[in-house]
C-alpha cells in the first residue's frame, strides 16, 4: 500500500501541548488486533526505523522547536536511539582542575514514570495531571526519533528580560545560518525518506516569536518543495488581565495569519477563546463536557481531538489516493485560505437510539467551532467533516423491528456515510460537502483529560441520568469549513490591531527593521481578507 507520507512539523510550546496530545491520540487508537485491523494508515504520519540494537521503531514524521527550559526531562536527542550509556568518552580536560556545573534535571511525572512499568500496573493507576502537568512532555506518550526535538538555546522559556515575544524574532531567527541550515537538512532527511509525499502539517503558535519563525519556515517549504502546506496558527484560550503585550500579541497574530496566508495550500486559526483577543469573551462550550480553558492541558485536548479526527480524510486505508492537496483545493478557492475548524464532542448519539432518529430528533447546529471570533452555520460553507464511532449497526433498526422508521425518508439509505450525507444536504443549504467516515469510535485512555460529564456513557453514548463509569471511547465529528462567516474574524482582528495608531512605539518591531508601510500593508490586508469572505462574493 501507498503510504502518501506527511511531515508535520510543530513551532511553539502551545502547539507542542496539542501536538502531545495528538500524538497521544494516534497512539492509543493503535490496533494490534489482526481481525479486527485499524481504518487508519498510520504510516501517513508515522515512519518505520531501526535502532542501534537492531530493534524495529516507529515514530511519528515529526518535527518540534521549542525553548531552552520548556523541555524538562527530555533529552534533545531522544532515548530510543541514545547510546551514551554504551559508548565510554574520554574528556579531553583533567576534570579534577574543572569545576564543572550543571543545570538540575527536572523530575519525570509520575504518568511518565509509568510508561515504563507494566501494562497492569500502569492502567490500574489513578494519575492526578491536572496539578502534575507542567510542560507538554509531563504527558508525552510516543518516543521520537533523534532529529525530532529542536530546542532554541538564544531564548528561555517563561523569561521575561529576554522574550521570545516578537514576530520578527522568529524571522530573524530562521535567518540566522546555524538555525535554517539545521533545521532544513532536518526536514530534507525526511523527504528523501519518503516514497509519494502529500505535503505537510504545520502547527505555530501565532502571538509570539513562533509565528515569524513558523511562517519564515513554511515559506521555504513552498519555495523549496511545491507540497501542500496545510497550516494551524494556535491560540491560547487562557484569559489573561488587560496589558500593553496584548497589542504586541495582535499585531504578532496578524503578521503570522498574512505571510502564512501567501505560503500556506490552506490555513486555519485554533483558539479554545471565543474571541481573538485574550482579555474578552469566553471560552467554547461543549454540551456534554466540562474542561478548564485556563489550562493548556484541557484546551489542547480539545483542538487535538479536532485534528485527529478531521485528518482522517487523507489517512483512511480504504481510499488512498484521497490527499491532503484534495482538501486544500476544494476549500482555498478563489484565493480565500483561511478556514474554520469545527469539533462535535461527542457527536449526539443517545443510548439505545439508532442514528435515524438521532438525527430526526437534533435541533441545532451539529458543530461547535474552534477558530477564535467565528461562529461556523450550517449553511452556505464550502467544508470537509469527518465522522468516527457511529457503527454501521446502529444506522436503523432491521424492517421487521423498523416500525415509525420506515415512514422517514432516511430509512432507505443503506450505510452511515449515505445517512449522514442526506442530513447534510437537507440542513446545509448551499453548501458542499465532503464527508469521511470510520466507524471506530476514537479511544480515550490516560493522559487525556477527565473533561466528560456523568452523562456521557463509558462507549461516549448520552444518557439522561449519571453514568457513574470513566469514558472509554467516544464517537466524534470534526471538520475544516470556509464560508462568509470567517469575514467576522478577519474584523475582528482587524479592529484590534488598528489601535495601534503608530509603529513606532513598537521598539522590538522597529529594531528588528519593521517599517510603518509593512504595518499599514498588514492592517490592509485583514480588510482585503474580510471583503473577500463577505456574502456578496458568494455565487
Amino acid at each position: 500500500m501507498t503510504s502518501r507520507e506527511i511531515l508535520t512539523i510543530q513551532f511553539g510550546h502551545y502547539s507542542n501541548y496539542i501536538g502531545t496530545h495528538w500524538w497521544n491520540l494516534q497512539e492509543s487508537n493503535f490496533s494490534y488486533d489482526p481481525h479486527s485491523p485499524s481504518e487508519i494508515n498510520h504510516n501517513v504520519f508515522y515512519r518505520e526505523g531501526e535502532n542501534y540494537k537492531k530493534q524495529i521503531t516507529y515514530t511519528p514524521r515529526l518535527l518540534l522547536v521549542d525553548l531552552k527550559g520548556a523541555t524538562g526531562y527530555l533529552k534533545e536527542e531522544g532515548t530510543l536511539y541514545d547510546i551514551s550509556q554504551h559508548v565510554k568518552t574520554e574528556p579531553l580536560w583533567d576534570d579534577k582542575k574543572v569545576e564543572v556545573t550543571e543545570e538540575e534535571t527536572a523530575a519525570a511525572t509520575p504518568f511518565i514514570k509509568s510508561l515504563d512499568e507494566p501494562n497492569e500496573t500502569s492502567e490500574s493507576t489513578s494519575f492526578n495531571l491536572e496539578d502534575d502537568v507542567n510542560s507538554w512532555v509531563d504527558y508525552l506518550v510516543p518516543r521520537f526519533h533523534p532529529r525530532t526535538l529542536n530546542i532554541i538555546k538564544q531564548y528561555k522559556h517563561d523569561c521575561a528580560t529576554n522574550a521570545f515575544d516578537t514576530f520578527t524574532y522568529g524571522q530573524s531567527l530562521w535567518n540566522t545560518k546555524q538555525f535554517s541550515e539545521d533545521f532544513s537538512e532536518r526536514i530534507r532527511s525526511y523527504v528523501e525518506e519518503c516514497d509519494s509525499m502529500q505535503g505537510f502539517q504545520v502547527l505555530l503558535d501565532s502571538v509570539d516569536g513562533f509565528a515569524g519563525l513558523g511562517a519564515s519556515c513554511i515559506q521555504y517549504l513552498q519555495d523549496e518543495y511545491k507540497k501542500s502546506i496545510l497550516s494551524f496558527p494556535c491560540m491560547d484560550s487562557k484569559k489573561t488581565e488587560p496589558s500593553k503585550s496584548d497589542l504586541t500579541k495582535a499585531l504578532n497574530m496578524a503578521l503570522c495569519w498574512q505571510h502564512i496566508g501567501e505560503y500556506s495550500s490552506l490555513y486555519s486559526p485554533l483558539s479554545c477563546s471565543q474571541t481573538v483577543s485574550s482579555t474578552v469573551g469566553d471560552s467554547r462550550v461543549f454540551g456534554h463536557l466540562t474542561y478548564n480553558s485556563d489550562l493548556k492541558y484541557h484546551s489542547s485536548a480539545l483542538l487535538a481531538t479536532a485534528l485527529d479526527t478531521l485528518t482522517i480524510r487523507y489517512r483512511r486505508k480504504e481510499y488512498p489516493n484521497v490527499v491532503l492537496s484534495d482538501l486544500c483545493a476544494d476549500l482555498n478557492k478563489l484565493g480565500r485560505k483561511a478556514a474554520a475548524t469545527s469539533l462535535s464532542l461527542p457527536f449526539p448519539m443517545i443510548e439505545k437510539m439508532d442514528l435515524i432518529d438521532v438525527l430526526d430528533d437534533f435541533t441545532g447546529t451539529l458543530w461547535t467551532s474552534l477558530t477564535p471570533s467565528c461562529d461556523i452555520p450550517m449553511d452556505k460553507n464550502m467544508q470537509s467533516v469527518a465522522l468516527r464511532g457511529v457503527p454501521e449497526e446502529r444506522l436503523k433498526r432491521p424492517s421487521s423491528h423498523a416500525m415509525k422508521q420506515m415512514a422517514k425518508p432516511a430509512y432507505r439509505c443503506s450505510s452511515v456515510h449515505e445517512m449522514m450525507m442526506l442530513y447534510l444536504a437537507c440542513t446545509c443549504h448551499a453548501s458542499a460537502t465532503y464527508l469521511s467516515t470510520t466507524s471506530s469510535p476514537l479511544k480515550i485512555k490516560d493522559p487525556y483529560p477527565k473533561i466528560f460529564n456523568n452523562d456521557v456513557t463509558e462507549t461516549g453514548d448520552i444518557i439522561g441520568w449519571p453514568a457513574g463509569s470513566g469514558v472509554k471511547s467516544v464517537p466524534v465529528m470534526a471538520g475544516v469549513h470556509t464560508g462568509s462567516s470567517l469575514s467576522t474574524m478577519y474584523e475582528s482582528l482587524h479592529d484590534q490591531v488598528a489601535r495601534i495608531r503608530t509603529i513606532k512605539k513598537f521598539h522590538a518591531f522597529t529594531e528588528s527593521g519593521f517599517e510603518e508601510d509593512e504595518f499599514k500593508e498588514c492592517l490592509n490586508h485583514l480588510l482585503d481578507c474580510k471583503e473577500n469572505y463577505e456574502d456578496r462574493f458568494y455565487v
